[in-house]
């Protein structure tokens, strides 16, 4: 049976991505359920279980309505920030990674934002002389990519191994349910691309996942483009841009970066 929400007077949202689950997540989740359920406040709180919270360096995280956030969570923190809020309305500010009005957050692990780096020019064995860089790989990224691609730049062209290479306008549908898989639908096929963090004992999925990004511009032709590899530098695909896909890319895959070379 769920639970009557229209009763829950506090929620608390518990990490449980992959991160916080390597650090203990589920311990402290069931460590604080139990304490609800004993103490005779489990319908009036309600506990969830959210995907990545986007603090893996702090976990495991838990944020409190209306906007605590805690960091590094062991069974017994969870337990006495639950009594805290339930009992006295207020935080536990030791264990605070950030709340409303604070101008900076509290981490001891905070790492720098990563950014792409300046396009540097080189020559390659495949594409020739070009400016190129390294984008973001995650499925937060590429999806989006694959996305605005099929919805915005129909002349765009991919090329994948082992067949011909077609246009943007001809995919139907983007779809990404699956668990490790982007489905591009054709009209008379399916092509599936492995664009998420896989299970490293897998060597066939590894060997098919989209680890690495490179946004080019040829030099000679000023053509531009993404190159696709896996991790170990084997080239999966090959997207030639539209020049309006390329102004896309610099402003939202690569975060503004400028066309200049080091």
């Amino acid at each position: 049976m769920g639970k009557n929400i229209a009763e829950t007077q506090q929620i608390f949202l518990f990490c449980d991505g992959g991160s916080c689950q390597k650090a203990g997540s589920e311990e402290v989740v069931r460590n604080v359920r139990a304490y609800l359920r004993n103490s005779g406040q489990w319908d009036s709180t309600h506990t969830i279980k959210t995907r990545c919270n986007g603090r893996c360096e702090d976990a495991p995280t838990c944020i409190v309505q209306p906007n605590y956030w805690y960091k590094d969570l062991t069974p017994q923190k969870g337990l006495e920030i639950i009594k805290s809020h339930l009992e006295h309305q207020k935080p536990v500010e030791d264990y605070l990674l950030y709340q409303d009005e604070w101008s900076e957050i509290k981490s001891e692990k905070e790492r720098g934002a990563f950014t792409p780096k300046p396009f540097s020019i080189k020559m390659d064995s495949e594409l020739g002389e070009c400016r190129i860089t390294k984008g973001f790989a995650s499925d937060q990224y590429t999806y989006p990519l694959f996305l605005y691609l099929s919805e915005n730049s129909p002349y765009s062209t991919l090329s994948l191994a082992n067949r011909t290479s077609f246009s943007f306008s001809e995919i139907k549908n983007v779809n990404y349910s699956q668990k490790y898989t982007l489905e591009l639908e054709l009209a008379e096929e399916t092509i599936e691309l492995i664009i998420a963090p896989i299970d490293q004992k897998n060597q066939n999925l590894v060997k098919k996942r989209i680890a690495v990004v490179e946004y080019f511009e040829q030099l000679d032709s000023l053509k531009k483009g993404i190159r696709l590899k896996n991790k170990f530098g084997e080239e999966l695909g090959l997207i030639w841009l539209e020049n309006h896909a390329w102004q896309y890319c610099l402003e939202v895959q690569l975060k503004g970066i400028k066309l200049e070379t080091v």
